[in-house]
């Protein structure tokens, strides 16, 4: 089994968070990466792995879940639904970056919960 590296969805989270910013600004902020190579993160270019390790940091992202099954891609440009709620998620500029990342998380458990047929609710005493 293989994986990779879902470099679009990096990107995409990437430009979302930075938003209106500067890419001079964001380097900046992130700390120990320059202005061009976040650059080429944007425009969906491999980093290196302590860019990557970064980059996730800032995202707030755990590393894994960038990190895709090439058997469970079928398509790898095609999000799955909790992926893309997440993305949407962190995409809102209403929503601390913190608060994005716990619902696009409550979602993904949801999702899990629910295709592996867990659907009974808490019974009440």
């Amino acid at each position: 089994m293989g994986s990779y590296l879902d470099m679009n969805q990096l990107a995409t989270m990437v430009r979302t968070k930075r938003g209106i910013r500067g890419l001079r600004e964001t380097a900046k902020e992130i700390g120990n990466i320059s202005p061009s190579t976040l650059s080429r993160v944007e425009n969906s270019k491999m980093p290196d792995m302590e860019t990557f390790l970064l980059l996730c940091d800032w995202l707030e992202v755990p590393p894994a879940e960038l990190i895709k099954s090439t058997e469970e891609a079928g398509n790898p440009s095609v999000l799955k639904t909790p992926d893309a709620i997440a993305i949407q998620l962190r995409a809102d500029k209403n929503l601390d970056p913190a608060i994005a990342n716990a619902l696009a998380a409550l979602v993904k458990a949801a999702y899990h919960d629910l295709s592996q047929g867990n659907t009974n609710p808490k019974q009440e005493s």
